[in-house]
Parts: C-alpha cells; sequence; structure tokens
C-alpha cells in the first residue's frame, strides 16, 4: 500500500481549508446582512453563524434555554450573551411558564421566524448544490472519502 507524500498531504490540506476558508466566510456573512437587516441597517443588527444556529433550533418550537446550550454546543455564558442578542433584535422572546418561574423558555417572533426559515433556505439551496457537484460520484467512491477524512480527524484528534 502507498503512502501518501508530502506533497499530496499539503494538497488535500489546503483543499479542506477552502471548504471553510474566508471566503465562503464572508459569502455567508453577505447573506446574513442582506436577509437579516433590522429596520434596514445590516449594521444594527450584526448576526453571527451562532445566532442564526439559535433561531433554528427554535424554529420547531420553544425550548428552554439549556436546551438551546446543548444543541448549538456554545457555552452557557456565550449563549446567553446570544440570546441577549436575539432578544434586543426582537427575534426571539424569552418567557416563564405560569407553573415554573425560575426556567426561562425561547420562542421565535414573527420576524425571527422568517430569518430562521431563511437561513433554512440557505443550507437547503448549498446542500444542493453540493449534492450535485459530486452527483457523479458513486457509494463506494463517497464512503472511500468519508473514510479518509475521518481518519486525518482522527489522526489530529488523537495527537
Amino acid at each position: 500500500m502507498k503512502l501518501m507524500n508530502e506533497m499530496q498531504y499539503k494538497e488535500i490540506d489546503e483543499l479542506l481549508h477552502q471548504i471553510s476558508d474566508k471566503e465562503t466566510h464572508n459569502q455567508h456573512e453577505t447573506w446574513i446582512a442582506k436577509h437579516a437587516a433590522i429596520g434596514g441597517d445590516p449594521k444594527k443588527s450584526h448576526l453571527t453563524h451562532n445566532d442564526l444556529d439559535i433561531l433554528d433550533v427554535l424554529l420547531n418550537g420553544e425550548k428552554t434555554v439549556s436546551e438551546v446550550v446543548e444543541a448549538i454546543q456554545i457555552t452557557q455564558g456565550g449563549t446567553s450573551r446570544r440570546i441577549n442578542h436575539l432578544e434586543r433584535l426582537a427575534l426571539l422572546e424569552k418567557f416563564h411558564q405560569p407553573k415554573n418561574k425560575k426556567t426561562v423558555y425561547l420562542k421565535l417572533t414573527v420576524a425571527g421566524k422568517q430569518l430562521a426559515k431563511a437561513h433554512m433556505e440557505l443550507h437547503k439551496q448549498l446542500q444542493e448544490r453540493a449534492l450535485a457537484a459530486v452527483a457523479e460520484f458513486s457509494d463506494a467512491d463517497i464512503q472511500m472519502v468519508r473514510d479518509f477524512l475521518m481518519k486525518l480527524i482522527n489522526s489530529q484528534i488523537n495527537f
């Protein structure tokens, strides 16, 4: 079995970085600014990807803050800051259940639902484009790439 050489490793590493590079990030930020302009001013809203993740989690109905923290996997403090920001922008509301005044619940406002739905549509379109781009590959080809990437990931995790 032939081992991957250093030049191949560097080329693959560069390709993997292009998947989540700055340009892709900038395209996502441009989409956010276009769709999330509060009062027509995109600078006023300044939403992050974590903000959109929170809105996406709440799209299926009300959740507790703890449930949101678990779903998006950022710290409690970071999540609380983002939730407060989203509340100030009137994209979500905090509330308490009548029988439980301690637990804070969250639900989307109409504007929050519209933005979350638009964000989900963006991800749907990106997925469709990705699937079309790799349609010529067989299941075996895709499984081989998946196995290859998992081995690379595990080599970094278990360092």
